[in-house]
């Protein structure tokens, strides 16, 4: 009874952050936890590009896993310069993550909602009971490290801002 009003609790502590909780029974027990924008973070401002802010920090630390074009990591193209910055977009906007088909890679306007910004925050793993498979698999990048928050929050302001391809 009292692992059942946990997992209540949880799911509406969840809910009331504004991410979908996750199905009864899937709460991960673990050492995984939501990230949580500060509510000081004004995702409004400043503005960010597509190409200008968000393609450098996926060439620099994307490329390597995902830069093939023929055959990337996980079937995602992040590209390897920005002459593919037309590509990239094409392949994450609004199109369903492979790991969790019911979220996009790229949620307008919905950063929190957006596969994307779960693998890059590493709050994946809150949604393994929904993934294929059963697990969401592992935060990006894989190597060299969490992202610094200031390249995460350029590609959470970029959603937030609508995702345009600019």
């Amino acid at each position: 009874m009292k692992r059942a009003a946990a997992v209540v609790a949880v799911a509406a502590v969840a809910a009331a952050c504004g991410a979908p909780p996750p199905e009864f029974g899937d709460i991960d027990a673990g050492a995984c936890m939501e990230y949580m924008v500060p509510q000081t973070e004004d995702l409004s401002t400043p503005t960010v590009s597509f190409a200008n802010d968000v393609m450098p920090v996926l060439t620099s630390h994307c490329a390597q896993c995902h830069g093939t074009q023929n055959s990337p990591s996980g079937n995602l193209f992040l590209g390897k310069s920005s002459s593919d910055a037309a590509t990239v977009y094409t392949g994450i906007v609004g199109i369903a993550s492979g790991e969790l088909q019911t979220m996009n890679f790229v949620t307008v306007p919905d950063p929190a909602h957006s596969f994307l910004m779960l693998k890059l925050d590493g709050d994946q793993c809150m949604y393994n009971g929904m993934c294929a498979g059963g697990s969401c698999d592992e935060a990006m990048p894989q190597t060299g490290g969490q992202l610094d928050s200031d390249d995460r929050d350029k590609i959470r302001r970029w959603i937030y801002q609508g995702a345009m391809n600019d």
